[in-house]
C-alpha cells in the first residue's frame, strides 16, 4: 500500500472491512496475484478463476491473502469487483453506491461479488 499511495498517485481510504487469516468454518480462500505489466492486483475466491489469470492473462501467483466467506451469513458484507479494461484496474469495494458509479460512470465492467467480509 505504500508505494500504490506515495508513488503511484492512489490514496488511502481506509478498510473496507476484515477477514480472516486462518481457515474458519464455512470460508474460502481468498487468493491474490499481481499483473506487473498492467500493475494490477487481482483477487479472487474462485480457484479456476485464479489459475486462468496465471495461465492466460499474464498474472503471477501470489498466494492465499485470506479466507473469505463464499454466501453471505452471520451479518457479512459483500465484496464487489469491478474490471476497467481501459485502465487495466480491478476495483474492489463493500460500497454498492460505489460499485455502481464505477460500472456507470468510470468505464468499468460489473464483475459481481467475489465474496463476503466482515463488516469494520
Amino acid at each position: 500500500m505504500y508505494n500504490a499511495v506515495h508513488n503511484l498517485g492512489y490514496s488511502q481510504e481506509g478498510s473496507p472491512g476484515r477477514i480472516f487469516p486462518v481457515p474458519y468454518p464455512e470460508t474460502v480462500p481468498l487468493y491474490r496475484a499481481y499483473s506487473p505489466g498492467a500493475r494490477d492486483h487481482f483477487y479472487t475466491a474462485n480457484q479456476a478463476e485464479m489459475n486462468n489469470a496465471v495461465g492466460k492473462l499474464g498474472y503471477s501467483a501470489e498466494g492465499i491473502s485470506g479466507y473469505i466467506y463464499p454466501n453471505q451469513i452471520c451479518g457479512s458484507i459483500p465484496l464487489y469487483r469491478a474490471y476497467s479494461g481501459g485502465a487495466t484496474d480491478h476495483f474492489y469495494t463493500t460500497d454498492f453506491n460505489e460499485w455502481q458509479n464505477a460500472v456507470n460512470h468510470l468505464g468499468y465492467s460489473a464483475e459481481g461479488i467475489t465474496g463476503y467480509i466482515l463488516n469494520n
